[in-house]
């Protein structure tokens, strides 16, 4: 179930290629809280499950920290998140309980493709964002990506799709 609060997560990382002083200042913006709902669905097993996430996102040295919680089917789910510079690239690191899965993001199209740090499954896991404010002036942020797994008749995908309001306090 990590993969749910990671891909969460995914939602709100971003990338520029811009210097780190330049990239933290564009990430002030998505600090404070997002609420909204996130879906995972999959067409070969027919699995679909929508749950309310809500986070929480504060700059700290430098970098852009993070905390998720989200009840899906399968209980309350809690992650942290870290997004940094590292070598000139922006890199994300989520974990929950003992699990840290890595990231890479690459600005593309608008929006930013955030790709696994274990380039062998690149090709088996993508996830877009993209930021959105709506006529109203609510900012939004969206994400649409996938996963690939194998199961009794092969290789399918786990599509996500997720939607989250920027919320004033």
């Amino acid at each position: 179930m990590s993969r749910y609060l990671t891909t969460c997560f995914l939602l709100f990382m971003t990338a520029l290629a811009l210097p780190a002083d330049e990239v933290v200042d564009y990430l002030k913006r998505y600090t404070g809280r997002w609420v909204g709902d996130f879906t995972i669905h999959s067409t070969a097993t027919g699995y679909s499950e929508t749950f309310p996430v809500e986070q929480r996102y504060w700059l700290e040295d430098g970098q852009l920290h993070g905390i998720a919680v989200s009840e899906t089917d399968h209980g309350m789910q809690v992650a942290k998140s870290r997004t940094y510079i590292q070598h000139g690239e922006l890199r994300s690191e989520v974990t929950q309980g003992k699990v840290i899965e890595q990231f890479m993001g690459v600005l593309h199209d608008a929006g930013i493709v955030w790709l696994p740090a274990d380039r062998k499954r690149v090709t088996d896991y993508q996830m877009k964002e993209e930021f959105v404010v709506q006529e109203t002036g609510e900012a939004w942020l969206h994400t649409d990506g996938f996963d690939s797994y194998v199961y009794q008749d092969g290789l399918a995908h786990l599509v996500y799709r997720g939607r989250l309001v920027k919320q004033v306090d």
